[in-house]
């Protein structure tokens, strides 16, 4: 019979998978919810209002909003919610633009930013196994963006990079305060900030809120499921495996995207861009290794 070592493992793997699966499940439901009128800012703004309702119910009958420190809550609302929802604003705009499989690729470059930020922070020197490991990344990025045409929709893959850059800054910018508030509270902070923040873009704009049935269940199935699950997994996971494990399940984010926006959507990749898509993949799979190592 199995030890209990041996279950909690498997569980924590099993809860790595699912939050891997709706990460990758997302850009899909994204794409359906646009093909419904639902415009990106409407999106983030409504599941991220469900999705933090829900998580800060969780947090209420868990007792976790007890004695919350002010400083770090509000860090976390005011500063790492807008970036988050800056973020992902930028990163369904780019899927309404190129399609679930160049975002989602494209967005992977975000660890470049990560480490960049940090050194910019602290000017530690980075190693050349580092900045090799970046530089094919960026390559297999560059082979990704190209289409049998020739070059992808420029738009698009630029505002993939920025939410790349944005989800860096979310990430640089959350480490002062994700050490004073528990995971879920955080998460729940985060998100109900950034949906505040797109919020008031898409009432600035003029965003259509009066959105249909199918809208509405992208926008549940997105908070009150994929939202949920993909962090709750993630955090359930590392607390039993660590970080580095889990950033390599991951890698099966972009690899469940593109089977899906190909076997639902039609999407397909030419022999380039699959190309781009493995060199990144083993570039992101070789990056927790040689930045533990450094």
């Amino acid at each position: 019979m199995p030890t209990i070592a041996a279950r909690s493992a498997g569980s924590a793997w099993g809860a790595g998978i699912a939050s891997a699966l709706c990460y990758g499940i997302t850009p899909i439901v994204a794409i359906m919810a646009f093909g419904d009128g639902v415009s990106p800012s409407v999106l983030v703004t409504l599941r991220g209002f469900v999705g933090a309702a829900a998580l800060l119910a969780f947090c209420a009958l868990t007792h976790r909003l007890r004695a919350l420190p002010r400083g770090p809550a509000l860090g976390l609302f005011a500063v790492c919610g807008p970036l988050f929802g800056a973020q992902i604003l930028a990163y369904f705009a780019a899927i309404e633009r190129t399609g679930a499989q160049l975002a989602v690729i494209v967005i992977h470059v975000y660890p470049v930013f990560v480490i960049a930020l940090v050194w910019w922070q602290t000017r530690r020197p980075v190693s050349r196994a580092v900045v090799t490991v970046c530089a094919v990344l960026c390559v297999g990025i560059a082979l990704v963006a190209g289409t049998a045409a020739g070059v992808a929709e420029p738009v698009g893959v630029g505002l993939a990079v920025i939410s790349a850059a944005g989800y860096a800054g979310y990430f640089v910018c959350g480490e002062r305060w994700v050490h004073r508030v528990d995971a879920v509270t955080a998460t729940a902070l985060v998100t109900l900030g950034s949906a505040v923040s797109v919020g008031v873009v898409a009432a600035v704009t003029h965003a259509d809120f009066a959105i249909g049935a199918g809208g509405w269940a992208a926008v549940i199935s997105q908070g009150l499921i994929l939202i949920p699950i993909g962090i709750g997994g993630a955090l359930y996971a590392v607390r039993r495996l660590g970080s580095v494990p889990v950033s390599l399940l991951g890698l099966l984010e972009p690899v469940i995207a593109i089977l899906l926006a190909a076997a639902l959507l039609g999407e397909r990749l030419t022999l380039p861009q699959w190309a781009g898509v493995g060199i990144v993949l083993v570039a992101c799979a070789a990056l927790p290794r040689v930045t533990r190592a450094d």
